[in-house]
């Protein structure tokens, strides 16, 4: 009896400490997979924060980028098997621009300041803005 009881503390314990952690996987580790992109080391967090509304969530990640790392992010883009060379983006994206790889349909593309990219996929968003000219990264994932 004493010792189920001790089991029973000790897993409380255990969740209870990743509850309060908050853990999650890390942002650039999200967003590097989800995004099909390598988020550049040598970066500047200018955000990165998690907004939890129960069951619902966003993660808003925002980085400062260098001229090397800048090059470095938007060569990784290009490589991306979401990149769609043949598009362009003004403000919005439509159904037939996504490409779709292992059930997900995404697409990175090129905008008029930099590339835009954006993933649908269950009830999980994802959208980041790569703008060259002020050299700022910025990804969000939703869930809703």
């Amino acid at each position: 009896m004493k010792k189920v009881s001790t089991n029973m503390l000790l897993i409380c314990f255990v969740i209870l400490l990743f509850v309060q952690c908050n853990y999650r996987t890390p942002s650039h580790v999200r967003f590097s997979e989800n995004c099909d992109i390598e988020i550049p080391k040598n970066v500047e967090v200018i955000k990165d924060e998690y907004q939890n509304m129960w069951q619902d969530y966003v993660i808003i990640y925002e980085l400062k980028l260098t001229t090397e790392s800048q090059d470095k992010l938007t060569e990784s883009i290009r490589k991306s098997k979401f990149y769609n060379p043949n598009i362009f983006i003004n403000q919005y994206f439509s159904v037939d621009m996504y490409m779709e790889f292992d059930g997900f349909r995404a697409v990175w593309a090129k905008t008029e300041n930099g590339y835009m990219f954006r993933k649908e996929h269950n009830r999980d968003n994802y959208y980041a803005l790569v703008d060259t000219i002020s050299k700022i990264a910025k990804f969000e994932e939703s869930h809703d």
